[in-house]
């Protein structure tokens, strides 16, 4: 199974009849990291492997890491401990490490966390059921060993069998790797440069999916807009693939992430057209000030940041802009900071992750500026702008309320006989719904808002939606 904080046990619809053992998988980390979860869940499936319904019946424990901050990798080495202790009882068990801390630290995780048994890196996953075989050999063997395979920097784009977790919902690769090298970000040399999928790759992809009934797709990449650069061709980038994405009969396009220095405004025109493309953009700003974001290699200024804004706003209706913003960078002042506060008041942003700096080994600014923010201060910037972005999306939310929205159902909310979904722009929905709509696309009208999302009541269910966008889309469970 998939173990996420931000996924739903996956219901594994193909299963081998020759089962070589049980998988479960933990992830940490953005949503590339998700799909490559479901990826990893793909390649041993096919292989003849299962997936564990809890980790108690697993004798393959993988995990999928995470290194953009310290704090997931610190989790990785203590549940390394938790699983080092399930061995004891069960002597098949083996734990393998992928992910960006398996490709930066390689051989180092075998000698902070002895429990491990094999190693893979970003591109590496295609060779997990050899992995798996050459640990147990060795395990066999009385030697646990140093299995590894991590390519020396990711430069390719493997082709994997995706074991959807979702029947509706899907994501689909664009892009990995980046060639940006902001000077906080470990992205560069843990997932490589920026390598684009051929066009006709990925509208393959998403038509096979329109054609088994999927409702959502969402485009991912490190950095989506950046789409193409790479291919030397002028007619292939991202506002071009989102045009023909827009043929493909599929209710909903969405895609993440963006880079502010590389959002063109054809890529915005698209999304203002009346089409599939959702009305969602998140777009990273990291600070107000233009001398951090000079510091940390952004490539845009504030009042470029805040045009686009305008500009995403103005032609884009409805459009729900969401962010990030690092606060403590190293060379931040305060009056820096409050060019970031001020650059919030005026974006409004409908959600944004604030996090605090957290020095990486081998980014450019570890090296170059000494981390000189005490944590405290860190702390204080942090809840000044939480409590301010807290405010903007509690008042962004309640200017929804008697809005008519189109949901599509996801599952059961945290309160018991309701259910969530998400609007076309992103925003969580809470209603009182039956398990049956699960899956579907439902019209609800807003009737109450928090700092949370959404709340609703349906007004029409499928097949009655006044969506003429989407009237060639067969909607079902």
């Amino acid at each position: 199974m998939l173990h996420s904080a931000l996924s739903k046990p996956a219901p594994f619809a193909i299963v081998k009849a020759m089962n070589k053992g049980r998988f479960y998988i933990f992830t940490w980390g953005c949503q590339m990291n998700e799909h490559k979860s479901e990826g990893m869940a793909g390649v041993l499936t096919e292989a003849g492997y299962q997936p564990a319904h809890d980790l108690a019946q697993a004798d393959i424990v993988l995990f999928n890491t995470c290194m953009v901050r310290e704090k997931p990798v610190d989790k990785l080495y203590s549940e390394a401990g938790k699983i080092a202790m399930l061995k004891e009882e069960n002597a098949r068990l083996l734990l393998g490490v992928g992910g960006c801390v398996a490709q930066a630290l390689k051989e180092r995780l075998f000698r902070k966390s002895p429990g491990i048994d094999f190693v893979f890196g970003s591109s590496n996953i295609s060779e997990l059921p050899q992995l798996i075989e050459r640990a147990r050999r060795e395990r066999a063997l009385g030697r646990p060993g140093w299995v590894m395979a991590v390519d020396k920097i990711p430069d390719r784009l493997e082709e994997l069998p995706y074991l959807h977790s979702s029947r509706f919902q899907a994501k689909v690769t664009i892009t990995e790797g980046c060639s940006n090298f902001c000077s906080f970000c470990i992205v560069p040399y843990t997932t490589g440069l920026l390598r684009s999928r051929p066009p006709g790759d990925i509208l393959s992809e998403v038509s096979a999916l329109a054609e088994k009934n999927y409702l959502e797709v969402q485009l991912l990449g490190q950095n989506v807009d950046s789409y193409g650069k790479d291919l030397q061709n002028p007619e292939i980038n991202f506002a071009h693939l989102l045009r023909a994405l827009t043929e493909i009969p599929i209710s909903r396009i969405r895609f993440t992430s963006s880079h502010p220095q590389d959002i063109t405004d054809d890529v915005i025109a698209v999304m203002g057209e009346e089409n599939n493309i959702c009305e969602h953009l998140h777009i990273a700003v990291q600070s107000g000030s233009n001398r951090v974001l000079e510091d940390m290699r952004r490539g845009y200024t504030k009042e470029r940041f805040l045009e686009l804004v305008r500009s995403l706003k103005e032609h884009v209706p409805g459009v729900n802009i969401t962010t990030d913003i690092i606060v403590g960078f190293p060379t931040e002042t305060e009056a820096d900071f409050q060019e970031t506060i001020d650059l919030v008041k005026k974006a409004r942003f409908g959600g944004a992750f604030i996090f605090k700096y957290s020095p990486r080994p081998g980014t450019i600014a570890f090296y170059k500026h000494r981390d000189t923010v005490p944590s405290e201060e860190k702390q204080r910037r942090l809840e000044i702008l939480l409590e301010l972005q807290k405010q903007i999306t509690h008042e962004e939310n309640c200017r929804r309320i008697g809005e008519i929205a189109e949901v599509l159902v996801e599952g059961p909310a945290r309160q018991e006989e309701f259910f969530m979904g998400k609007t076309r722009d992103h925003k969580t929905v809470v209603f009182s719904a039956t398990e049956d709509l699960v899956g579907e696309l439902v019209s609800l009208r807003v009737t109450d808002a928090s700092v949370a999302g959404l709340m609703g009541e349906v007004i029409s269910r499928p097949h009655s939606l006044p969506l003429p966008c989407r009237e060639r889309v067969t909607v079902r469970v």
